[in-house]
């Protein structure tokens, strides 16, 4: 599988984001996250060529060989993110299997309560 970046959408992107930078520098009174970090996410399953969950786990470890990261797995969660000070590029692909597991968990959110405290 080849990539084929959408010119138009990067390019949109790239300007958008000088936007953003110059209009926080014109404005300083604006706030800005204290702890950051600010993160650009790309989910190769939406975002690029990919079909299906095999392709897209090619796609991340494509990134993260382009960012020079190692993809991190967690909890069926694969991850591929670099740091630029306090801002992040991430590629992540939540598997098939960990939504599963998530929806089983929730499945159970509405059957369980808990006793309001007595007053004493």
């Amino acid at each position: 599988m080849t990539y084929k970046p959408n010119h138009v959408n990067r390019d949109r992107l790239i300007a958008d984001l000088r936007g953003l930078a110059d209009f926080l520098d014109r404005n300083p009174g604006l706030p800005v996250p204290r702890y950051g970090p600010v993160s650009i996410r790309v989910h190769p399953q939406y975002d690029t060529d990919a079909t299906t969950e095999a392709e897209a786990l090619v796609e991340v470890e494509r990134i993260a060989a382009l960012l020079g990261v190692t993809t991190r797995v967690e909890y069926g969660q694969h991850v591929a993110c670099a740091n630029f000070g306090t801002v992040a590029y991430e590629a992540i692909l939540v598997t098939r299997a960990a939504r599963d597991r998530r929806d089983a968990q929730d499945s159970y959110r509405d059957c369980v309560f808990t006793d309001s405290p007595s007053e004493a």
